[in-house]
């Protein structure tokens, strides 16, 4: 399950002696969207401002050649913003699936950019711990990914850690039981894009039949809707 405190209450209370399993679908998306998304777009704006104050601060008098070379370097600094804004899906997918050239490209903006090198290799550190099938060794690599969070001095990713580590357990306990609600939050979605591109139906059968439609494996790869 996901770590909604209410779901831990629910269960621990109903189910006392239940495992329970924190889902890595909900761990690895809330750490893209909550660490390594705030950390990108943090300094992307950065960048941005850097160059929107190159440019204000350029004196009327400035002779053509420094003129020229500022305007370069606000020119920098936006494509660094550009880059920043472009890199969310090299950032969250495992790096061992991207392509070499996409790899390069993500290892050259990760160089200048200390907090979020740090983000990503949390992250692909994060990816090797669900591969874990041993409890103990689980529960010593979480702990030290926790502390090493919350000593990096980076307020999303201490935050995060500092939120998350209270399921250690629970994170520790998919070395055991390694299963995953990713299948099912994709079928979600997608009956949510089937909802959102119809802008309504005439009625929940004809909805439903949609649902069913879609759950045909051979629709679902495709993304064709009828």
């Amino acid at each position: 399950m996901d770590m909604n405190a209410s779901y831990n209450k629910l269960v621990t209370k109903h189910l006392p002696k239940a495992q329970i399993v924190y889902d890595r679908f909900h761990m690895q998306s809330q750490f893209g969207r909550d660490v390594l998304g705030v950390v990108r777009l943090d300094e992307a704006r950065k960048h941005k401002a850097k160059a929107k104050e190159i440019l204000a601060d350029i004196p009327d008098d400035t002779d053509k050649e420094t003129l020229k070379s500022l305007k370069q370097e606000a020119k920098a600094e936006k494509q660094e913003y550009s880059q920043l804004k472009k890199l969310r899906w090299s950032l969250l997918t495992n790096g061992k699936k991207l392509s070499e050239r996409k790899t390069e490209h993500l290892q050259s903006i990760l160089q200048d950019h200390h907090d979020l090198a740090v983000c990503y290799a949390m992250k692909e550190e994060m990816c090797r711990l669900y591969e874990l099938k041993d409890y103990q060794q689980s529960l010593d690599g979480w702990s030290k990914w926790f502390d090493a969070a919350k000593e990096s001095s980076i307020p999303a990713l201490v935050k995060f850690a500092q939120q998350k580590e209270k399921r250690l357990l629970g994170l520790a306990a998919h070395a055991i039981f390694p299963i995953s609600t990713g299948k099912l939050e994709g079928f979600n979605n997608k009956i949510k894009v089937a909802k959102r591109i119809g802008y309504g139906y005439r009625d929940d059968d004809f909805f439903f039949t949609l649902i069913r439609y879609l759950s045909i494996p051979s629709v679902r790869s495709s993304h064709k809707f009828p």
